[in-house]
């Protein structure tokens, strides 16, 4: 689970330290920040990804950014060439050559293969390696990436233009939590609690944003700091849920998300549908029965339950997910 503090690591020590014990204490195991290799000397940005491999988080280095001023693919390559082997040998890496490739328009298509390659040339620990690209873009597949990094206005619209892929997707731009005048950094925290659970289902995981201005006229996501918003504590949620799915639970398209492992597990996420109730048809066997309530936080029982049909009664309101788990 990720979520996006671009700049953090160029504030004071005051800031950075708040940051840092904002993630420890987050649901987030992954940050995506931006190399700024122009702006940040190696021995800084080393000492921060070690500082966040000790918390037990992730740092997803985006390479290159428009603030960098790189114009051409040898000056990328460069830069390419300087950051990935200094870093290489940190376990808690992933690469992002870019959070858009638009604001490069002297790198073609074949130019970012080429730079994925050297990514990967100069990397032994063979780590993630992604472009973040419109959900449509070929990019995304080319076999020198590792996954597809997509920005789409909703995890159905990723999931519909990617499913025919048979990469693993990651949505890292889906909107922030914010009240910005930008409509990407202006959602309510229930859109952003809302995209997480159905983008999870879709196994289209939704990097997180947060864009509310602070004390020092800063946000989250691109000076780190302190996260402000209300999704973060209902994301924490979400995430003991995930981490008690079965791995090999597969996603099946029905009127609502769900993944599955037939006649064992199931987890259906009703999003802004306000059913009354859900019917499920499932092996015979015994089955306990939960109603989630994904904005309170709640997760109630409803018992253990006899298959093949089983009818779940719900509240007729929003943000409800069914789990359905086999019982001896």
């Amino acid at each position: 689970m990720a979520t996006t503090a671009l700049g953090w690591h160029l504030h004071g020590a005051k800031r950075r330290a708040r940051t840092l014990a904002t993630l420890e204490s987050s649901p987030f195991d992954r940050v995506r920040m931006a190399a700024f290799a122009t702006r940040c000397s190696l021995d800084s940005l080393e000492e921060r990804v070690a500082e966040l491999d000790a918390i037990g988080v992730t740092a997803e280095l985006v390479l290159l950014h428009p603030a960098d001023g790189i114009g051409d693919v040898d000056a990328a390559a460069r830069l390419v060439a300087e950051v990935v082997p200094r870093l290489a040998a940190h376990a808690n890496v992933w690469w992002s050559l870019a959070a858009d490739p638009a604001p490069f328009p002297e790198i073609s298509e074949h130019d970012w293969v080429r730079l994925a390659d050297l990514v990967a040339e100069e990397d032994p620990g063979h780590h993630p390696l992604s472009i973040t690209a419109e959900a449509g873009s070929p990019l995304l597949w080319r076999r020198a990436f590792t996954h597809g990094s997509v920005a789409a206005r909703s995890p159905r619209d990723a999931w519909v233009r990617t499913r025919d892929h048979h990469k693993p997707v990651l949505m890292d731009m889906c909107g922030y939590e914010g009240d910005s005048d930008d409509p990407w950094h202006s959602l309510t925290p229930e859109e952003v609690v809302s995209q997480a659970w159905d983008g999870s289902v879709r196994r289209r995981y939704v990097t997180h944003g947060e864009s509310y201005l602070d004390d020092e006229g800063l946000t989250w996501s691109e000076a780190g700091g302190t996260l402000a918003g209300a999704a973060v504590a209902r994301l924490g949620l979400l995430r003991e849920v995930i981490a008690g799915t079965p791995e090999q639970a597969r996603y099946r398209d029905r009127d609502a998300p769900m993944l599955e492992v037939p006649g064992e597990f199931y987890l259906e996420y009703c999003g802004e549908h306000r059913f009354p109730e859900r019917v499920y048809e499932v092996p015979a066997g015994r089955y306990e029965v939960e109603v989630i309530d994904t904005w309170e936080m709640t997760v109630g029982s409803l018992g253990v339950q006899e298959g093949g049909t089983l009818t779940v009664p719900l509240p007729a309101t929003g943000a409800q997910a069914v789990r359905l788990r086999r019982r001896p």
